[in-house]
């Protein structure tokens, strides 16, 4: 130990789960020949929020001792992973370089296993097949080795998962593609069959509720356009049926009023030629197809209607050709019929050129689409994201994840008027945001990003998905 400074710690080890805290006193004597100031801290911590010391700076004469109370906490999130730790507390005078000495403190970490899971989308809409894919985040401090697995209550839909189990450190996150089939109903109604996605961690479970909305084979205006042939077909056949026999009934009665020709004797000579047939007929008395009434299915609409526009999903916790998103830079027009951009009207000094969109993926979120500057998809992510559309839409749901605060989303119409929203999504938790056009009107372009107008605002833009329904 120093010879100029003598310290001991009470209690002299510590065992914590995320979360948690726990106080230490420090004793300190000055074992020097003068007036000192000493200062205490704790070394081994990710950040230096996670202790207190009470009081800062302790004044000790010559032989004195003194003491401070430490308050340290393990982050509740991913920082410390579970295991054994060496904490250093270290003791000095700042105005004396040999007056200091640092005292370990072994620290358990319990663990805290904690998975986080999310299906995008939560709707699809489709025939025999269906796609989604489930963003699984570790947000203990743990490793975790996932399986996942599918069910619907009646047992009719199979599951494929892509990759079928996944390792995940403390603090990561990954996606899975999700791809489902059932045998569609050939007619009739839409069919909604309510479906479970888990995630499997050993004890750890977590699951999320999908909907998969099939439409029948044949459409039911195609059917309706069936039978109305069918019947008019039977309907023709029995007029046709009827004339014939009506046909035959005046021919057999005709012939039974006709005096029955006399027998030609069979010793007169027979001619050596058959009579001649004359050379031309008559003309037909039928009439002619064009001076025929037109008929009721030539002259009437057909009564089938069109199916309604699909929607499409745009998943932006993935790329286009479904890989994971990871953290990069993106061209603006990578997704089929979007252009990104960022916003920097509003923004702070050092994001004046952000106008650049980025995928992102952290532990918490996964993946996602934000703001960027061209030097980094981790700088400037807190500014507005605009997002053009080739085809308007009626129709639009877009999800996002908020980490506090309000969030303001501007829709631009075809009419040249702009309609403005501010929601508070949950932190931390997707949010969807939906909106439909007036009456005639469609949608042109959305931006969407923090409501707070302080150019220096920490928020997060964080846009997981967006569908539309084209007018």
């Amino acid at each position: 130990m120093n010879a100029l400074v003598r310290v001991t710690v009470a209690p002299d080890r510590l065992a914590l789960a995320p979360g948690e805290s726990a106080d230490v006193v420090v004793t300190i004597q000055n074992a020097g020949p003068v007036v000192e100031h000493f200062t205490t801290t704790v070394v081994g911590l990710p950040r230096d929020d996670l202790f207190t010391v009470e009081p800062a700076t302790v004044k000790l004469r010559p032989k004195e001792t003194g003491t401070t109370q430490v308050r340290i906490t393990v982050p509740p999130r991913g920082l410390l992973v579970a295991g054994p730790y060496v904490l250093g507390i270290l003791v000095r005078s700042p105005y004396q370089r040999d007056a200091s000495y640092c005292a370990e403190l072994p620290l358990a970490v319990a663990p805290v296993p904690v998975l986080a899971m999310a299906v995008q989308p939560e709707v699809v809409l489709g025939g025999d097949r269906g796609a989604y894919t489930v963003a699984l985040s570790n947000e203990g401090n743990t490793t975790l080795a996932v399986a996942l697995t599918g069910s619907d209550p009646e047992r009719r839909v199979g599951f494929e998962f892509d990759p079928e189990r996944v390792l995940l450190e403390p603090g990561t996150g990954s996606g899975v593609a999700v791809r489902v089939r059932a045998n569609a109903p050939f007619t009739g109604q839409e069919v909604r069959r309510a479906l479970t996605l888990r995630a499997h961690a050993g004890e750890l479970e977590s699951e999320r509720p999908a909907t998969f909305v099939q439409r029948p084979r044949l459409a039911g205006g195609l059917v309706r356009v069936a039978g109305i042939a069918a019947g008019i077909a039977a309907l023709a056949g029995a007029a046709v049926g009827g004339a014939l026999l009506i046909r035959d009934n005046k021919t057999e009665q005709v012939a039974q009023l006709l005096p029955t020709p006399p027998a030609i004797p069979t010793a007169l000579p027979q001619p050596s030629s058959p009579p001649s047939l004359p050379s031309s007929l008559p003309p037909s008395s039928v009439p002619s197809p064009s001076s025929l009434p037109p008929s009721p299915s030539s002259s009437t609409p057909s009564s089938a209607s069109q199916p309604p526009g699909e929607s499409t999903i745009t998943d932006f916790s993935r790329l286009p050709d479904n890989q994971p998103a990871g953290d990069r830079l993106i061209q603006p027009t990578l997704y089929k019929g979007l252009t990104l951009s960022s916003d920097a009207e509003r923004s702070p000094t050092d994001c004046r050129d952000a106008t650049s969109v980025a995928l992102r993926t952290t532990g918490t979120f996964g993946g996602f689409l934000t703001s960027a500057r061209p030097a980094g998809a981790n700088l400037c992510n807190n500014l507005p994201v605009r997002i053009e559309l080739a085809q308007p839409a009626r129709q639009l749901t877009l999800t996002v994840i908020g980490t506090g605060g309000d969030y303001t989303l501007r829709l631009q119409l075809a009419d040249g008027t702009v309609e403005s929203r501010t929601v508070t999504p949950p932190p931390n938790t997707p949010a969807q945001i939906p909106y439909e056009a007036p009456a005639g009107n469609t949608i042109k372009s959305l931006t969407y990003g923090h409501a707070n107008p302080d150019p220096t605002t920490k928020a997060f833009t964080i846009i997981k998905s967006l569908a539309t329904i084209p007018a």
